[in-house]
């Protein structure tokens, strides 16, 4: 962590003193002016080191504002030197050309360097914005003929959970990622990233993550860094599973594995994936998570974070040069970009993400809604239907209730035969597009939020439409004597 902030202090240097020469040198200054300015172009660049956690212990509740401010100065004078010298380099050519006065001509420095300032200013606190805002869902579609039934992941990385994090964000991230209803949930390393006493109540707030078949977290460098035990401790306590060069099977078709951090080889840590994936089968999809990006011969997926997508322009370059991989999809490899941020709450050019991750059955196009219930298995009634679908029993038939409930999920264009029901039924449509058709009547559009209420015998036919996935509920009515009975397919013409 202190290796951390003195390298951030020196690019920062690197930084901060061509700013000076740029802004200030030029300008008709006394010697002690230009030394004073000088001076403080360095203080400037070495920020970081003044936004250390031990400097709660001085400054108190005044701290969180302090760190904010000190990451906000380094930040914009990161962006403000970017803009300067993409400012310069067009200058240059324009000079060149002779439609332009020189770059080093006074006056006009002057004023372009207060415009470039000006619009530097407003790109830093719209990187506030972006690095406290709850990030947004990016969606990656996986098909393979290892999977048997889609499956939902949602991968959280890089939290960077500290003390003046904001609890709100967290939340956000809680809800949103619980509202994919997602399989399962990775937490691919560096989650924790403070004195786990001190973060205690903003880190339980990750108890409200909810997924159907297993929480699983593996540990990044910053764990390492601020206490390997404490982190890994505090994390099994909210209830997830810790995956070391371990694995465990999710579903028949799906196997979850992880493995430490790269940087935990300095610690006496070993990374065997091999070691990971020993008890999973060769037919199974082998999804593992590695903080530090690689790609590992045994996974068919390597999720990693750690890059962060470089957080700060132009650091994507120098993220790019100590990695192989900076962010999006590679042979093998998916890198998301974080759902946090280390050192400054701040973003420029790489937006955090929550990755929603669809493992679809070969064959199977990518799901593009976010379905309510799970999706559920293939459908046992699937010779009654034209394409593939699912169902998941949401409530079987007891003497008690004296219903039943079934969620059923279409892909594009998949419908029912022509069918009909003693008792009549009650569709509730919960997420994506559909239509509706009874017998010498037009086709309904249906779409979430709808009720479709179907009188007993009336024959009609329900689906997807064409270029969308459709969920609904099946509510069976007057159960005592409804009967269902199936008749022909939905041919494409009537479907059309």
């Amino acid at each position: 962590m202190i290796a951390c902030v003195f390298i951030t202090s020196f690019l920062g240097c690197l930084v901060t003193v061509p700013l000076f020469f740029r802004y200030a040198y030029f300008l008709d200054l006394t010697a002690a002016k230009r030394i004073g300015l000088f001076f403080t172009a360095l203080v400037l660049g070495c920020m970081p080191l003044l936004s250390d956690f031990s400097l709660a212990n001085v400054l108190g509740c005044a701290y969180p504002a302090w760190r904010a401010t000190v990451w906000f100065l380094y930040v914009f004078c990161i962006i403000l030197l970017t803009f300067t010298v993409a400012r310069d380099v067009v200058w240059a050519v324009l000079y060149k050309a002779g439609v332009a006065v020189s770059p080093f001509e006074k006056v006009w420095t002057i004023r372009l360097n207060a415009a470039t300032a000006v619009l530097a200013l407003i790109a830093a606190f719209s990187s506030v914005y972006s690095g406290l805002k709850v990030p947004d869902v990016k969606t990656l579609s996986i098909v393979s003929d290892k999977i048997t039934v889609p499956q939902n992941v949602v991968l959280l990385s890089d939290l960077h959970i500290h003390r003046t994090i904001s609890p709100a964000k967290i939340k956000g991230i809680v809800e949103r990622a619980n509202a994919l209803n997602p399989d399962v949930i990775l937490l691919d390393g560096d989650i924790l990233d403070d004195d786990v006493e001190k973060i205690k109540p903003i880190a339980e707030l990750l108890k409200g993550l909810k997924a159907k078949k297993g929480i699983y977290f593996t540990t990044g460098n910053h764990e390492f860094y601020v206490g390997y035990k404490e982190t890994t401790e505090a994390l099994k306590e909210l209830g997830f599973t810790f995956l070391e060069n371990s694995g465990e099977a999710v579903s028949g078709s799906l196997f979850v594995a992880g493995v430490p951090d790269m940087s935990g080889k300095r610690y006496g840590f070993s990374v065997d994936a091999d070691k990971a994936f020993a008890d999973s089968s060769a037919s199974q999809f082998k999804l593992l998570m590695s903080h530090t990006p690689a790609a590992f011969k045994s996974a068919d997926l390597t999720v990693s974070g750690h890059t962060h997508g470089g957080q700060i322009f132009p650091f994507h370059i120098l993220v790019k040069l100590a990695n192989k991989y900076l962010a999006g999809g590679y042979d093998g490899v998916y890198v998301t970009r974080g759902a946090g941020q280390w050192g400054p709450q701040m973003r420029f050019l790489a937006p955090s993400e929550i990755t929603f991750i669809q493992l679809l059955p070969k064959g199977q196009k990518a799901m593009n809604i976010t379905p309510v219930f799970p999706v559920g298995e293939p459908n046992p009634y699937g010779k009654f239907f034209t394409g593939k679908t699912y169902l998941t029993r949401l409530n079987a038939y007891d003497e008690t209730f004296k219903t039943s409930l079934g969620n059923v999920t279409f892909e594009p264009a998949a419908r029912t035969n022509w069918h009909k029901h003693t008792g009549g039924q009650i569709l509730l449509v919960t997420a994506g597009e559909g239509r509706y058709q009874e017998r010498g009547k037009p086709v309904q559009v249906l779409k979430a939020g709808d009720v479709v209420r179907i009188a007993p015998n009336v024959e009609h036919w329900h689906g997807a439409a064409p270029d969308s996935w459709f969920s609904h509920i099946a509510v069976e009515t007057n159960p005592d004597f409804n009967v269902n009975t199936w008749l022909e397919p939905v041919s494409d013409e009537e479907y059309k």
